[in-house]
């Protein structure tokens, strides 16, 4: 059986594997735009931090709130791309909308699975672990990255949870 956070982890690795050009920060955009999600930055509705919208015969698009910061955006389109490779992979879904609100109480695992794949598309295990072993600190992290330092904490404390050598099958 395998977990959600590994089916995350392993399907942000095949899109990096595929799509990829080996740089820093990863461009999700150019990586979006290359599985077929066109990215916006847009005003979005108070409270709406992101959201993506396929609709059957077309495109899909995903959506940033342009009042966020950089980084903040590109974790927001990352985790949208996250919500595509779900429904897309894991559901054969091809019609499907997610909105993603900055509430208490809005957190499932659909969430939990956009936030582990946008994590590990942004910030690729093995250089991001190289340089928690080199003793960097999470600011230079998160800087090489192109995160915010919440972002790049929250990948440390999964990463420390749930090791990469545990992202075999589990029976």
């Amino acid at each position: 059986m395998i977990l959600a956070w590994q089916d995350a982890r392993r399907k942000a690795q095949e899109t990096l594997d595929h799509y990829w050009d080996g740089t820093f920060p990863v461009r999700v955009s150019a990586i979006s735009k290359k599985m077929g999600v066109t990215p916006y930055r847009a005003t979005l509705p108070m409270g709406v931090s992101g959201m993506i919208i396929k609709e059957q015969g077309q495109e899909a698009r995903s959506y940033a709130d342009a009042n966020e910061s950089e980084e903040r955006r590109r974790f927001t389109l990352a985790h949208e791309l996250g919500h595509y490779v779900e429904r897309v992979t894991l559901a054969e879904d091809n019609d499907f909308a997610f909105k993603d609100k900055r509430e208490p109480g809005q957190y499932n695992l659909h969430e939990f699975y956009a936030d582990e794949f946008a994590g590990s598309l942004l910030m690729p295990e093995k250089p991001f672990m190289a340089m928690v072993n080199e003793g960097r600190s999470l600011i230079e992290i998160a800087a090489r990255f192109g995160v915010s330092l919440a972002a790049a904490r929250k990948r440390k404390e999964r990463l420390t949870i749930n090791p990469p050598e545990q992202v075999g099958d589990v029976d």
